[in-house]
């Protein structure tokens, strides 16, 4: 399956499941929260139905996909780490330390969005600072 038949598979998944929510759930969304609705809708599903698509092709390479959701969830498992460390909440480090630059924050959140050329992965920290890191594959 090429990018652009995975993308239609996307997309014609996000409008199914978009029309199994009630209208009164709809009605009571402003558009901008309907939009954020369906780009949520398809960045869930994208991982999902790539992996699915991944088992039966044998001949497809790693994906940056593949790679993204990796740094993903590395990047989940040091906080998960971070916040379980220590006697209590004081004495647990950042997710992200920089003695070079004498900053310090927690991950607020993380997502990650199929993009033509690869994968981004947004980063949002406790600093209000947020950081679009794009993994796109150099060779196949």
């Amino acid at each position: 399956m090429n990018d652009d038949q995975f993308d239609a598979l996307v997309d014609d998944a996000t409008h199914a499941v978009n029309t199994l929510i009630p209208n009164t759930v709809l009605d009571g969304l402003r558009d901008s929260e309907r939009s954020d609705l369906l780009f949520q809708i398809n960045d869930a599903l994208t991982p999902i139905l790539r992996e699915a698509i991944d088992r039966t092709d044998s001949d497809n390479p790693t994906r940056a996909s593949t790679i993204a959701a990796l740094i993903c969830e590395l990047l989940e498992t040091h906080a998960k780490k971070c916040d379980e460390s220590g006697d209590c909440k004081d004495d647990r480090p950042p997710h992200v330390i920089s003695e070079i630059h004498g900053t310090s924050a927690n991950i607020d959140s993380i997502a990650s969005c199929d993009i033509q050329t690869g994968t981004q992965i947004y980063l949002v920290l406790g600093d209000r600072s947020a950081f679009r890191i794009t993994v796109e594959a150099v060779s196949t």
